[in-house]
């Protein structure tokens, strides 16, 4: 009994080793590797830009648009991960200042200097006679990685000098792996906005760079039997990053290169250390049991069983001239794609467009409320669908409040509530104003007599933050600012429905009333509940927009 009870954990300690034992590729390793990080390039820039350098890539490829950034969306602790094959609990880089003698959490693993292993690391100890670059211009990427174990390291200014460095190093070396990185997308963004014409003007500067790479590449014979892996960071909103938007945190993703399936999305989840892994299948190289990474097997023609779920061409996204918002003015929406051969087709009832959807020609009006819904199509495949939720709302004259706001939330005071900007799940993005143990109680007034169908308010519940949604709403008009009708009302059972959200908009049932003012109370809670962390004490009551339709 005591033998075979030894055999079981001794069996069941195999399976676990072999569990966590890294993925081999079975077919003939990749020869060489190109990896190219374009620092803050966002999905949505990378399909409104025009590069068909990068398109070259993708039909020779597979192209993920849903790989994610590590926290926190900054550039150390992500390209620490895509080489490093963990996030920074693992590798412990948090910050763009890490060095292996300034950090916070300890690495679970470190080499004799204090770093984490690295790609660098595994092709030196399993391969040695390879060769590998680093070409960068970035001063800080340097200290992210061991620079012993890499062969030819380069820092420059450019990205431009960058490739001037690269490329002749790279035909005359034939490294088995390279590393380029560019930064122009990022300090553009920084400068000028993230989806800025300056930014996307960024992407394709740095398309056609890649496309003077590859024509050497191919003059020299190097091109086809390349493995090319296209990585970015993380994307951006307005002038920076770092927060966790989903514009942020989810980034494209490209492999293209011998045995790779061709023009076809990744559907599979991916995440940014993946990337040290995948290299590691490719050079059939073991990959050390404190990595987390695994490789991208939905990418590869002999992983049928992933690879055969990836059935859609790519087809890029159509961006619009218009966005989703609030509006005092009708609107002309227009479509364009950066790929000629597409169609774009789209629906205005809410539906997904389909390849029987009215074929987009024209501008379309806006003269009211709708959700606008387009697709681009090619051949059989369609692309990630663009919705424009377009609000058309009737504008107020003037807003006053009975309470002022706490100060440390008090945000454009009373004209927060009608600027037409929707908070987001984060209470101190400064289109929030909050109320500590008070109501909230608006009087709007209109510029003329005015139809009034719809009122609606945004609130906040985050509960852990001892923010709570209110306890009742009510909606009263009057046409001289001194009698007021009771119109609307949303009960304390009605607003139950909307205790699952982060950001609740309330809807309150009106009757349609022609008024020239009206008043919006929201009664706080009062305190925190029983049995709440904060139980007895002020609640706080957070408002983003009163929308009147």
């Amino acid at each position: 009994m005591r033998n075979s009870f030894i055999v079981f954990i001794y069996s069941l300690l195999v399976l676990v080793i072999c569990a966590n034992c890294s993925r081999k590729n079975p077919d003939i390793p990749a020869k060489r590797i190109i990896l190219i990080g374009i620092d803050g390039m966002d999905v949505d820039g990378f399909q409104k830009a025009k590069t068909p350098n990068l398109d070259e890539l993708v039909k020779r490829g597979a192209i993920s648009l849903t790989t994610r950034a590590v926290m926190p969306t900054v550039s150390g602790p992500n390209w620490g991960s895509h080489l490093l094959g963990a996030g920074p609990e693992q590798h412990g880089i948090t910050s763009n200042g890490w060095t292996v003698d300034n950090y916070s959490i300890e690495a679970t693993i470190k080499d004799e200097d204090g770093y984490f292993p690295s790609v660098f690391n595994l092709i030196g100890e399993q391969l040695p006679n390879a060769k590998t670059c680093f070409y960068y211009d970035w001063d800080a990427l340097a200290n992210l990685y061991n620079l012993k174990t890499i062969d030819q390291v380069e820092f420059s200014k450019s990205f431009k000098q960058t490739f001037e460095k690269a490329t002749p190093w790279i035909i005359e070396n034939n490294p088995l792996f390279s590393f380029i990185y560019i930064g122009h997308p990022d300090e553009v963004g920084h400068e000028h906005q993230w989806g800025s014409p300056q930014y996307i003007k960024a992407l394709e500067d740095v398309d056609k760079i890649l496309g003077e790479f590859f024509a050497a590449l191919k003059d020299a014979d190097m091109f086809e039997g390349t493995h090319f892996i296209v990585v970015t960071d993380h994307g951006g909103v307005k002038h920076g990053h770092g927060g966790l938007s989903m514009a942020e945190i989810e980034i494209p993703w490209i492999i293209a290169g011998p045995g790779i399936i061709q023009d076809k999305m990744i559907i599979q989840p991916n995440d940014v250390y993946n990337t040290a892994s995948t290299i590691a299948y490719l050079l059939n190289i073991e990959q050390p049991y404190e990595w987390i990474s695994r490789p991208v097997l939905g990418a590869f023609e002999n992983e049928k069983k992933y690879a055969e779920l990836n059935l859609n061409a790519y087809v890029p996204q159509p961006v619009s001239n218009v966005k989703n918002g609030l509006y005092f003015e009708s609107a002309l929406a227009r479509f364009d794609v950066s790929d000629p051969e597409c169609v774009i087709r789209f629906t205005t009832n809410g539906t997904d467009p389909n390849p029987s959807s009215r074929v987009f020609s024209k501008p379309i009006g806006l003269i009211e409320s709708k959700v606008l819904k387009a697709a681009a199509f090619k051949n059989e495949s369609r692309s990630r669908i663009i919705t424009i939720d377009y609000r058309k709302i009737i504008e107020v004259n003037n807003i006053e409040l009975k309470y002022l706001p706490d100060p440390k939330y008090s945000g454009n005071g009373s004209l927060a509530l009608i600027d037409r900007q929707i908070g987001s799940n984060d209470f101190s993005d400064g289109k929030w104003i909050g109320f500590h143990g008070m109501d909230v109680e608006a009087i709007l007034s209109f510029h003329k007599y005015t139809d009034i169908k719809s009122v609606s308010i945004g609130f906040l519940n985050k509960r852990g933050s001892w923010i709570f949604l209110p306890d009742e709403i009510t909606v009263l008009a009057s046409v001289n600012g001194n009698r007021y009708s009771e119109i609307g009302k949303v009960t304390p059972e009605n607003i139950q429905a909307y205790f699952n959200k982060g950001r609740a908009e309330i809807k309150v049932g009106i009757k349609p009333a022609k008024t020239k003012f009206i008043k919006v109370i929201a009664k706080n809670i009062g305190t925190c509940p029983p049995g709440h962390s904060g139980e007895g004490e002020p609640a706080w009551l957070f408002v983003d927009e009163i929308i009147i339709e």
